[in-house]
């Protein structure tokens, strides 16, 4: 925000200083160099804006696919922890399952998911083509010619070379302020689809850690009746085996 209230301070004291003061002579209204600087600093943002962007979804795609794959790995984790459990079942309760409980859907449906990605939202025809123009022009290469393109054509015309665009540089202003005009919708869309990208991706890591949340429930519901069926074995044991039967050196205190 510190910059938003230096530039409004920088134009306001400018256009005073050019109506009624020193800078009335060198740039009076409709205050071209102003524009002209304007119009300079506002294409070469534009291309900062979009390097920022391409960046920002660069490092949300890596993100989704490190979140996706952790959660992946607690969640097959978990799948072995209840495999171990169930095999304990067979040897504490005769083969039957001391709990009885379904896995969370998530579990089931993120077989056929796929990392939330910024490139998959541009669906279609129009997608395609926003995402080609994005790809382009979010880099700095766009960004180094940009700035050379503008720097160049000013300092060709204040050199002579080119006689048809003399300052303030009339022509150069048209050319910029016709593709801030259109690279700002370019930007909107990018905003657009980054912000899809993050609404999936954070209603993805929620239901993952839901069916996380879920699984381990299962899991301490099933460790809580397999210790009681351990405590009733171990009980049983202790006051049916004889004192000098070698089980009673094995068996652990337990209390429950």
């Amino acid at each position: 925000m510190w910059s938003v209230y230096i530039t409004i301070v920088f134009v306001f004291v400018w256009i005073g200083l050019a109506s009624i003061g020193p800078l009335h002579k060198t740039d009076p209204y409709p205050f071209p160099f102003l524009l002209f600087l304007g119009n300079l600093v506002q294409l070469v943002l534009v291309f900062v804006i979009l390097v920022g962007q391409g960046v920002l979804g660069r490092s949300s795609d890596q993100r989704s696919e490190r979140t996706f794959t952790d959660a992946e790995t607690i969640l097959s984790e978990v799948r072995t922890l209840h495999s171990h459990l169930a095999e304990q079942d067979k040897i504490l309760n005769k083969g039957v399952d001391l709990v009885k409980s379904e896995a969370h859907p998530r579990v089931k449906e993120r077989e056929t998911l796929t990392p939330t990605t910024v490139k998959a939202q541009y669906v279609g025809l129009n997608g395609r083509i926003a995402a080609a123009i994005t790809k382009t022009v979010s880099t700095m290469w766009a960004f180094y010619f940009a700035v050379l393109f503008q720097f160049g054509w000013i300092g060709l015309a204040l050199a002579g070379i080119i006689t048809f665009d003399p300052y303030p540089f009339a022509f150069l202003l048209f050319i910029s302020s016709l593709l801030q005009l259109v690279f700002m919708f370019v930007i909107m869309v990018g905003q657009d689809v980054l912000g899809r990208a993050g609404t999936q991706r954070a209603e993805q890591t929620y239901l993952d850690a839901e069916a996380v949340v879920h699984e381990c429930r299962r899991l301490q519901r099933h460790l809580t009746e397999q210790d009681k069926a351990i405590v009733a074995i171990c009980n049983y044991i202790e006051s049916e085996a004889p004192q000098d039967h070698p089980i009673r050196r094995t068996l652990p205190t337990v209390t429950f």
